[in-house]
């Protein structure tokens, strides 16, 4: 369809290609198998079947897998969450599969509780030198992240290696296959170290504050600076900003988009007053009006958090520029029970009679890759 339009003008954008194919070669191995549910009531995906640490699939069997599924076992036992879909997939040669659940709301002691007024905001800005700055309008500093791992740089010359030992094998050969895994293995690696910090950085921002400010950043403008384009790139902004965004609507919290064109940087959260330049050498701010002297970072986030409490602002989705929609997913094929109300851990807890949060929107869990 995207093709067909294309070709009419009637998409806008680049013109797309005609589809091709998946190759065995060039695609990343992966299929799907949806969860559908026999006449006798049994789900064709079903975990820990024979033993704890299993996956069991339609038409393939019992899958070993490494990571632990006790929380994900005692949800469905319970009756609290279903299995949508698998999906296998092969990179870096690694096999995993990926469990597309459907679960409840989050229980009420684990969802922030709900405030009126615009007080309470907490700005946090992102930079290089320091990862993540966040303060209250106050002045208040609530955490700031100064040694982040970049993985990237830490891992360049172990990559520059492996592509050297790439291009000198013959193009087409097996030892350029070998060369070429090896080379992918270390790029998921670097991408795993970078992933785990961000899901750190995100659940501290997110369990402990119930709203949150961040900026609008052109990331995409700022790759084109090649000085700063390799340090932008590692530090994953906009993968943060995506991770902050669907845990707050998880925890009924609220995310505030500033406006990218506020002087955050320059502006004073003493006296308000925008200086007019702040070069990136420069990491302490001082005002020539009121004197007033902190550290660049935390006064920007100082002042990301009086913008938000100025603008009364709501909470919205990210990707797609709108105000936030917790709808959740169909209940797929066959029949199956509701999903009742998780616990305060996710386990343990019975579930909630039928009626009682009906009405309720769901939630849909991101997800849950397991290696095999």
């Amino acid at each position: 369809s995207a093709y067909t339009a294309s070709r009419a003008g009637q998409r806008r954008g680049r013109r797309v290609g005609f589809p091709r194919f998946k190759s065995k070669k060039r695609a990343p191995l992966s299929f799907r198998i949806r969860s559908k549910t026999s006449a006798a009531g049994r789900a064709g995906i079903r975990v820990g079947e024979r033993a704890p640490r299993t996956v069991t699939l339609p038409g393939i069997g019992a899958l070993a897998v490494r990571q632990d599924t006790r929380r994900l076992r005692r949800m469905l036992a319970k009756g609290r969450a279903k299995v949508v879909s698998a999906t296998v997939s092969h990179r870096a040669g690694r096999w995993a599969v990926s469990l597309a659940c459907e679960a409840a709301d989050l229980h009420e002691a684990r969802r922030h509780p709900p405030k009126t007024g615009a007080a309470g905001w907490v700005g946090v800005d992102r930079g290089l030198s320091t990862f993540v700055a966040a303060a209250r309008a106050d002045g208040t500093q609530v955490l700031r992240v100064d040694g982040w791992p970049r993985p990237a740089r830490a891992a360049a010359a172990r990559q520059r290696r492996l592509s050297r030992k790439v291009t000198g094998k013959q193009r087409g050969s097996h030892n350029r296959a070998k060369a070429a895994a090896r080379l992918g293995r270390h790029h998921a690696r670097v991408a795993a170290i970078r992933r785990r910090f961000l899901h750190q950085v995100s659940n501290q921002l997110v369990n402990t504050h119930d709203r949150l400010a961040i900026e609008t950043l052109t990331i995409t403008g700022m790759l084109g600076n090649r000085r700063l384009a390799s340090a932008v790139a590692d530090a994953a902004w906009g993968e943060l900003a995506r991770q902050l965004t669907y845990k707050q609507q998880w925890r009924a919290g609220q995310l505030a988009l500033v406006d990218r064109w506020y002087p955050s940087t320059k502006t004073c959260s003493a006296c308000r007053r925008v200086a007019p330049a702040m070069p990136l050498h420069q990491r302490t701010f001082t005002c020539q009006a009121c004197g007033y002297q902190a550290d660049r970072d935390h006064n920007a986030a100082v002042n990301l958090a009086v913008w938000a409490e100025q603008h009364h602002a709501q909470s919205r989705d990210l990707p797609a520029g709108g105000p936030v929609t917790n709808a959740g997913r169909g209940e797929g094929s066959g029949s199956r029970t509701r999903a009742g109300e998780t616990g305060p851990d996710d386990a343990g807890t019975a579930p909630t009679p039928p009626g009682a949060r009906r009405g309720r929107p769901r939630r849909a869990l991101s997800h849950n890759s397991t290696e095999l």
